[in-house]
């Protein structure tokens, strides 16, 4: 018995490496899903309204190409990536950017964007996600998709502490749909 709990977990350990995140082509996977599953559709209309033409396809790697703006800050024009064929999107995206700065304070009022990607979950016991639990936070990514629905929904307005308006709420949905199904 013991002897093939050692196999099964040096093979996981063997073969984590392999199990990359999606990356930019998987969120693209997920963001064009999305696309053909909303073309001709009045909620693909409006979603379409709401991030100024940008394809979900395109939407779904933007959170994660706005932490190239980690190094020197969100208003660097200079660096990759801004927006600026949507200037309403870009000034939205940097207003939650600079609201969610990187930190290594678990503490702090003011998360960090790079916490609202994922979530911890313990794979060898039966302990289930639930708030309050070890690696779960009010900022990971089931809290952060509930509270992007809860933008689009009208039920957090989008004047609120993290600056998530609808548009950017669609662009981070997009984003996290794929973080939290990918393996890890």
């Amino acid at each position: 018995m013991k002897k093939s709990i050692f196999i099964s977990l040096g093979a996981i350990v063997l073969f984590a490496c392999s199990s990359l995140a999606y990356g930019p082509t998987g969120h693209e996977i997920v963001g064009g899903i999305a696309d053909n599953r909303l073309a001709n559709t009045p909620t693909g209309a409006k979603v379409k309204m709401l991030i100024d033409g940008i394809t979900l396809e395109k939407a779904a790697v933007i959170p994660d190409e706005i932490k190239s703006w980690d190094k020197k800050g969100a208003d660097d024009v200079n660096q990759f990536p801004h927006y600026s064929e949507h200037p309403k999107i870009d000034d939205q995206l940097r207003d939650f950017w600079r609201a969610n700065q990187p930190t290594h304070d678990p503490n702090l009022s003011m998360p960090s964007h790079h916490w609202f990607h994922y979530t911890d979950v313990p794979v060898l016991n039966a302990q289930k996600y639930s708030d309050g639990k070890t690696g779960r936070s009010q900022w990971d990514v089931v809290h952060m998709i509930s509270y992007c629905v809860g933008v689009l929904k009208d039920e957090t307005p989008e004047d609120n502490p993290r600056k998530i308006t609808k548009p950017v709420a669609i662009i981070l949905l997009t984003h996290y749909v794929g973080d939290i199904h990918q393996p890890l």
